[in-house]
């Protein structure tokens, strides 16, 4: 079956979904872009036949089986809402909206129209979570009673003002750091989320205004920053730098375990993890953002001792030139294989997407333990 898309974006999260869908199997027949340099060079670059500036008209005229969502948020309802009454298959970036009830929308609308969904929690496709899932799965270390995600984003303060800074465009890490680090542990577990509880901290009160910057991996370059002198014009900063989320997780065989989801500005000597504490043991999975190594401790030895990533597993991943790459080549590769109704491997989907924006909306606003929505 020849698949058609076309990749609303054309930064970075545009890059990577258009060579993942072609690694795929998938014509990426354009581009849409809001600026046109930068986006003309991008699909340049990308080899792409043509670039559009208003995203609607482009879906409509070109009638793809799959539109790509790779913007910030805020557009993220209306453009997954119009692809869906089209009848296209829908991939979107995380966070899948600025709010819960957005993202509800987005899930009604997707489910209405019948087209397959997919939403952009990438990082669950580390070796180590691969690996984790089947560990717990075969009972190594007993039933899963706690966890524990930590991680630490060095200080972004100095960061040019972006849409990173505001909570109206998707920004701060309850949407870009949260949403990963819950997929992965919704994902090793194979829990389902019954409540959740947490707060939100800005840290952050201002940011510089610097240059203008269209692919969001140049927010990380060295030569971004400030390095010396007063920046002479500061913005307002909204969007949370720093969360503690608390869920209760219904696990696979009834039984209610308890997940803490910490992050913060700032550095460590401790790399972030995610530990997985059950009766017979624990799993300890490291790794930069994409899990690649994993230790287990032995109540019985009391011994922490590495878990090398077995062949298998590693000869199954994406090939790709880093791990970002990889895990956006991952989900494509699964999604594209159910849309062509060839297997269903359990990818995430708006229904993931949304249970994150509720969790988001629960801590944002403070709240003690609350049960979601059904």
């Amino acid at each position: 079956m020849s698949l058609q898309a076309v990749v609303i974006g054309s930064g970075w999260a545009g890059e990577g979904h258009t060579i993942a869908l072609r690694a795929a199997g998938v014509e990426v027949v354009a581009m849409c872009g809001r600026t046109p340099e930068p986006a003309i060079a991008k699909a340049r670059k990308l080899g792409i036949p043509n670039v559009r500036f208003d995203w609607r008209k482009a879906v409509e005229e070109f009638k793809p089986h799959i539109v790509s969502i790779a913007t910030p948020a805020r557009p993220h309802r209306e453009m997954a809402e119009a692809a869906a009454s089209l009848g296209c298959h829908v991939v979107c970036e995380k966070p899948l909206a600025t709010n819960a009830r957005d993202a509800r929308a987005m899930l009604t609308a997707v489910e209405r129209a019948g087209v397959k969904h997919a939403y952009c929690t990438t990082s669950r496709y580390g070796p180590a979570v691969i690996y984790g899932r089947k560990l717990i799965a075969d009972g190594l270390i007993g039933q899963v009673r706690e966890i524990e995600s930590i991680a630490h984003t060095g200080d972004p303060s100095r960061m040019p003002f972006s849409w990173f800074h505001q909570l109206s465009e998707g920004g701060g890490l309850l949407n870009n750091l949260f949403t990963h680090k819950f997929g992965q542990v919704l994902h090793v577990t194979g829990g389902e989320v019954v409540a959740a509880a947490g707060e939100a901290r800005r840290l952050i009160e201002r940011a510089p205004v610097g240059p203008r910057v269209h692919d969001f991996r140049e927010l990380f370059g060295p030569a971004i920053y400030q390095k010396s002198g007063e920046p002479k014009e500061w913005r307002e900063v909204d969007a949370d730098f720093g969360y503690t989320v608390m869920i209760k997780l219904r696990m696979p065989d009834g039984h209610i375990a308890t997940a803490l989801f910490q992050a913060s500005v700032g550095r460590s000597p401790c790399p972030d993890y995610l530990a997985l504490h059950g009766t017979k043991g624990t799993l300890c999975l490291t790794g930069p953002n994409s899990p690649d190594r994993i230790h287990h401790f032995d109540w019985e030895s009391r011994k922490w001792e590495e878990m090398p990533i077995p062949q298998e597993i590693m000869a199954s991943l994406p090939q790709a030139d880093n791990f970002v790459q990889r895990d956006w080549n991952h989900l494509f590769r699964e999604f594209v294989a159910d849309v062509r109704g060839e297997s269903y491997a359990g990818y995430p989907t708006f229904r993931d997407g949304w249970v994150a924006a509720e969790i988001i909306e629960i801590a944002r606003t403070g709240q003690s333990w609350t049960s979601l929505p059904v």
